[in-house]
């Protein structure tokens, strides 16, 4: 219940300036029963009327007359496609008022909506919350009313939360939460040029997406903060993707100041990693396996899933053929804290295996181009105007030929083809001959 410091505000959400004690009324439902109006106490023990009490009466008095607010159409801006399609001027709304609680009690139900805050009106009666849920005259605003409404359906539904069917909402957190308010038809891998750019979530398939609806749904109801699935989320997004993962390469150690470095979880991560893959939960887990040995190896999940190990445990059991008995999540999951990689990575350096020397020919280093030392070593140069890298070629010993200098006599030559005769004459640079005189001396020569 909420109580706020006496004196109500007009319909025209304007709030008076003044307190004023008066005898607390109760107000009269559209189904005339009674409720008992919210109040609050003043330091000398009158009992005062409180802003949402005056409301409420408010919005009973409207119900009761012929242009009353009790029907389906005032229901109709929460409840269909026409909410999503304007959620971001819902979350904008504000109320005309100066009074630092309706301000705040309209920030906390779009907080509610959005799965970062509690319901406003938890604990208020079933008549309070359908006078404020039908009331469209402009006291209330679209969020308010959506949050009266969740917890009047709440009310309508206590059974104890089953994993498999989806939660009341749940859908509707996910594909608000993913894709801005409308669901698109599951995309399909592998990752592309085309598709890099595309969001992860729409390849998602259908199964991910009625699993994630029952994570969104019950994370809500145990008041953790949503981005707890969100992160679960995007990693299972990118594992779909990229073609269930078939397309990136895990690695857990890069070179780092020229030596090996290799990543793992932190003790108690790789503890929790471990009971997961060989829990008796894994096998009848509704997450998918293969997305789970993926994300639990090191080389795959130390980055890309820093500090969700806990939680992704919770969700396996959970979503699970032992869901039954599972403790309620606890309060580590209330509020979400981006995780530090130096808080949750276990880096080891191993001193014997050092980075080999770059081959590396030219370097850019400010604009400027060189020529490195190993490059300067093995001979290339760097042409500064086109900056086209040369390296002089030395014709390899063994494809020198060897040619008879041209005063060996005819008859100790060696045995040589007439072209090949043609060919070692054209290849003489100091020689000159006349033709034809030069092609007889050769015929004459010339011995089979």
């Amino acid at each position: 219940m909420i109580s706020i410091s006496p004196y109500t505000s007009s319909p025209d959400r304007r709030v008076m300036s003044d307190s004023l004690n008066v005898a607390t009324p109760t107000s009269v439902s559209p189904d005339n029963g009674k409720m008992e109006a919210p109040i609050s106490t003043s330091h000398n023990g009158i009992a005062t009327v409180s802003i949402l009490a005056r409301q409420l009466s408010d919005a009973a008095t409207r119900a009761e007359t012929p242009m009353g607010q009790k029907n389906a159409e005032s229901l109709e801006p929460m409840t269909d496609d026409k909410y999503f399609a304007n959620k971001a001027q819902h979350d904008g709304e504000i109320p005309t008022t100066d009074d630092p609680e309706l301000l705040a009690r309209a920030q906390q139900a779009t907080g509610f909506l959005n799965g970062h805050d509690s319901n406003p009106f938890k604990g208020l009666a079933r008549d309070q919350l359908n006078l404020i849920a039908h009331d469209s005259g402009g006291v209330f605003t679209v969020n308010e009313r959506r949050a009266a409404l969740e917890a009047m359906q709440s009310m309508e539904s206590p059974e104890a939360f089953d994993p498999k069917p989806t939660p009341v909402n749940g859908r509707e957190i996910m594909i608000l939460r993913l894709f801005r308010g409308s669901e698109p038809p599951v995309a399909l891998p592998p990752a592309t040029s085309e598709n890099g750019t595309q969001r992860s979530s729409e390849f998602l398939t259908l199964d991910d997406r009625a699993l994630i609806s029952d994570m969104y749904a019950y994370a809500q109801s145990e008041g953790a903060d949503l981005r707890y699935v969100d992160r679960l989320v995007s990693a299972l997004g990118t594992y779909r993707h990229y073609s269930d993962g078939r397309q990136l390469i895990g690695s857990n150690g890069y070179y780092v100041d020229e030596y090996w470095t290799t990543f793992d979880f932190k003790p108690e991560d790789a503890i929790i990693a471990s009971n997961i893959l060989t829990g008796s939960a894994f096998s009848s887990t509704r997450i998918d396996q293969g997305f789970l040995q993926h994300i639990l190896s090191p080389g795959n999940g130390a980055f890309s899933h820093i500090g969700g190990i806990p939680f992704l445990e919770q969700m396996v059991k959970r979503f699970s053929s032992e869901a039954v008995g599972q403790p309620p999540l606890g309060s580590e999951f209330a509020t979400f804290e981006y995780a530090k990689t130096a808080d949750h990575i276990v880096s080891t350096t191993h001193k014997d295996i050092k980075l080999p020397p770059s081959k590396v020919v030219v370097e850019v280093v400010n604009g400027v181009w060189s020529v490195t030392e190993y490059g300067k070593a093995a001979g290339y140069t760097l042409d500064s105007a086109t900056r086209r890298v040369y390296k002089p070629i030395e014709p390899p010993a063994d494809q020198v030929q060897q040619r008879s200098p041209l005063n060996i006599p005819a008859g100790e030559a060696p045995n040589n083809t007439l072209l090949d005769a043609l060919a070692d004459t054209r290849e003489q640079p100091t020689t000159r001959w006349i033709w034809p005189g030069h092609l007889f001396k050769l015929m004459k020569n010339f011995k089979p």
